[in-house]
């Protein structure tokens, strides 16, 4: 019998958007489970995983050159998690600059894309490999004023289906991960206060509470493990009920 266990150990995997809350938690995460990490951000984050490199993940030379470093001192890949996001425009289509549009597709869902297409090649030395993409549970509904964050979440549910498709046969996995709203700084920053973001989202929820990080990087770390082995193209909603209703 196989053994679905969720040890990691060895294993080389890249994080991006590490130096956020969600990313810094699935880093600690897969630590912890025995993976060597890469961890990724615009600016190297500090204190996160073995390997800490800046890097954006719109720009096709930054992402070929960090994986290429990331894999040469991690001896070789075998997870990467897309979960690096940019700040997203809030308002109708009509309010949104055309810039503003294009960084959060660029970020969001190109950045995932390129991520892959560089992280593939060695999966296929290695001969196996996960993609985790973190989208959203507004990839799958919506809500007024997040056309910008909606369309690019909806957009990489679809990358994460068809990579699935693509590389089923070459032991390669691709998954996705929605979370419903999180205690991250972000969200505290846009309520003021921790006390007010819990207010204010909570009962968007059935559980009547927001998620934390660490039940976001419990869910990664069954994903990437071998636990999940028999799962692909598929995605995980951790909204707390939210697209339930």
């Amino acid at each position: 019998m196989a053994d679905l266990s969720f040890d990691l150990t060895g294993r080389g995997a890249v994080v991006t958007g590490a130096g956020g809350d969600i990313g810094r938690a699935v880093v600690a995460r897969l630590t912890a489970a025995g993976a060597r990490v890469a961890a990724l951000d615009l600016t190297a984050p500090e204190d996160v995983g073995e390997v800490a490199l800046a890097c954006d993940v719109s720009d096709a030379g930054a992402v070929e050159a960090a994986v290429a470093e990331a894999a040469a001192r991690l001896g070789g890949l075998e997870i990467l998690v897309n979960n690096a996001a940019a700040p997203t425009p809030v308002g109708d289509v009509t309010q949104i600059a055309p810039e503003a549009w294009a960084r959060s597709l660029a970020v969001n869902l190109t950045g995932a894309y390129l991520m892959s297409r560089a992280c593939i090649p060695h999966f296929r030395a290695l001969g196996r490999g996960v993609i985790l993409n973190v989208a959203s549970q507004l990839g799958h509904v919506t809500t007024p004023g997040r056309a910008a964050y909606s369309a690019s979440k909806a957009g990489l549910l679809s990358l994460t289906r068809t990579l699935a498709l693509d590389h089923a046969t070459e032991n390669i996995r691709a998954v996705s991960l929605s979370p419903g709203a999180v205690m991250t700084s972000r969200i505290i920053d846009q309520a003021g206060s921790e006390e007010a973001a819990e207010a204010a989202f909570a009962p968007l929820h059935p559980v009547g509470r927001v998620g934390r990080v660490e039940e976001m990087a419990s869910a990664a770390l069954f994903l990437v493990s071998d636990a999940a082995g028999f799962v692909t193209g598929a995605d995980l909603l951790a909204d707390g009920g939210y697209t339930a209703r």
